[in-house]
């Protein structure tokens, strides 16, 4: 398990004429500066990372719940200019800790010296547009609940997520289909069921990946609806 003090203490590189690295820890900082400016109180927070912490994915739940979802906000990183700085916001299901993310992820596209204010001025926009966006998860939600799925629907989507869009691995197949019959808070046959079987099989994906496949998962399954 990662912990913050990890993701803290990762050496950020060296800058160059035409680099500039975001430490991990100001990029943390900056959030959760943020969230405290807008009166966004942390209620939980998670990391994950690769073996060396060159890229990192960090999500915060924050106080804001319909009673089944929490609004968060997601951001992520990397010191090998695989990514770049990532921000969104979405949702927590608070039984299992599946994340919910919609729309697209806010970058910073370039890592120059003006990337420190780039990156206020977009999570400043990110914060702004949170509550918006965590109702429109609500009322996403709700409508997944009232599609009826059998299982044989539910195998066709999985194969289309697996081999049409590409959107799950051959271990995260695996992790779904033994959700599909063995998951603890999600029994019934709708979509809302089918789609955290899927968000589920997520949490094994690369940090890297972890929000734009949540978006693609959400996307694909309002499609159906």
């Amino acid at each position: 398990m990662i912990t913050e003090y990890d993701i803290l203490t990762a050496e950020a590189p060296v800058s160059t004429a035409s680099y500039t690295p975001v430490p991990h820890i100001t990029l943390i900082n900056t959030v959760k500066e943020k969230l405290d400016k807008h009166n966004l109180q942390i209620s939980k927070t998670r990391y994950s990372g690769n073996n060396r912490l060159n890229q990192m994915f960090g999500v915060y739940d924050l106080a804001d719940s319909d009673g089944e979802i929490n609004l968060n906000i997601g951001f992520r990183n990397s010191y090998d200019k695989t990514l770049p700085v990532g921000l969104v916001t979405g949702g927590t299901v608070l039984v299992c800790a599946n994340l919910m993310f919609r729309g697209e992820i806010k970058v910073v596209r370039k890592h120059t010296k003006n990337v420190f204010h780039d990156i206020d001025a977009l999570l400043e926009n990110v914060i702004q547009s949170a509550k918006y966006e965590y109702e429109m998860l609500v009322e996403d939600k709700e409508k997944m609940k009232i599609k009826l799925l059998d299982k044989r629907q539910m195998a066709e989507l999985a194969g289309r997520m697996f081999i049409e869009e590409r959107i799950l691995t051959a271990n995260q197949m695996s992790e779904l289909k033994r959700e599909i019959y063995q998951s603890e808070h999600f029994q019934n046959d709708t979509l809302w069921d089918f789609y955290n079987h899927s968000t589920h099989a997520l949490k094994k994906s690369h940090p890297g990946q972890i929000i734009p496949n949540h978006i693609r998962v959400h996307d694909f399954a309002m499609k159906l609806i």
